[in-house]
């Protein structure tokens, strides 16, 4: 497939039936009823590009159509496959071996029939990253942590674009999630990773690649034992209960974000990376940390079963 190729599916837009689908949102989104109003034009008028459909992407783009996002441009180039079905929006015995793009844009093309979809079914490719990228209002990064070349090229059209406030992303490990902000006067991918394009993936450089995107390590298994599992599986352990997380934390950054309620007296600002929010289950807590190459808590095992960290 051409790896810039894509498709779109128009919108229908009915007034009556948008406000009406949107209203039960809109008293968060406001001081008083003008203010409510005017936030929810915002979120209408915006074009949210979200690459990357899998346990975190699909469900955001869902979300964000299901808030009144009326523009969305989506990226996948990858098929569910049966190990997609405990987490993943779209996923199912029919639609293994489909098209995650496709699926999930006809998808929200049922739910919300007044978004118009810019669909790339090849996925996020150096080729088109700056096609992808022009005319967003928001850029949701949900693309592997370990595919460096198409991510950088991402983060390259963003700091280059006109109209982009920001980029969202988020990863999971065990029953606890993260949120980062990139901003385009702040810390780059490209500095934040220090890996060029092309490097041969090994066991050191996925390591390295966790500990700068997953810095907490859950209470149980041990570290040794997920890489166990990762290095004979081929593949990143997910738990299903997890991922509403992320679609929280992200749906939620943006929602506001796009209604310009993302700085006090509002909310409390997300710092920009290398700072990150993290909130996991099993501890009930939440909080901000930074990314430094190491292991926000790399005692955390031994600290309850008594066992030094692998």
């Amino acid at each position: 497939m051409d790896s810039t190729a894509h498709f779109r599916i128009d919108g229908n837009y009915d007034a009556q039936t948008y406000w009406e689908r949107v209203k039960r949102s809109e008293v968060f989104l406001g001081l008083d009823r003008d203010h409510m109003r005017a936030s929810q034009e915002k979120i209408a008028g915006a074009t949210v590009g979200v690459a990357g459909l899998g346990g975190v992407g699909g469900a955001v783009a869902m979300l964000l159509a299901r808030l009144g996002v009326r523009h969305l441009k989506i990226a996948d180039p990858d098929a569910f496959d049966t190990s997609n079905i405990n987490r993943q929006l779209g996923a199912a015995p029919g639609t293994v071996g489909a098209s995650k793009a496709g699926t999930i844009a006809n998808m929200i093309h049922e739910t919300a029939p007044d978004v118009t979809l810019d669909v790339y079914p090849a996925g996020l490719s150096v080729e088109n990253a700056a096609d992808f990228v022009a005319g967003c209002d928001l850029l949701i990064d949900c693309i592997d942590f370990y595919t460096i070349a198409e991510r950088y090229a991402l983060h390259q059209a963003f700091r280059a674009s006109p109209t982009c406030m920001g980029c969202l992303s988020s990863k999971m490990v065990g029953y606890g999630a993260n949120l980062y902000l990139f901003t385009q006067d702040g810390l780059s991918l490209e500095d934040f990773y220090g890996i060029a394009p092309g490097t041969e993936m090994t066991p050191e450089l996925m390591d390295k690649l966790v500990r700068l995107q997953a810095a907490f390590l859950p209470r149980f298994p041990s570290l040794g034992v997920i890489y166990e599992w990762m290095q004979e599986v081929g593949t990143a352990p997910m738990i299903a209960t997890t991922p509403p997380l992320t679609h929280y934390l992200v749906g939620s950054r943006a929602a506001l974000m796009l209604a310009g309620l993302d700085q006090p007296p509002y909310c409390d600002a997300l710092p920009p990376m290398p700072s990150y929010l993290w909130v996991d289950a099993t501890r009930g807590q939440c909080g901000i940390y930074e990314f430094t190459g190491a292991f926000a808590n790399p005692d955390e095992h031994a600290a309850f079963f008594g066992k030094a960290p692998d």
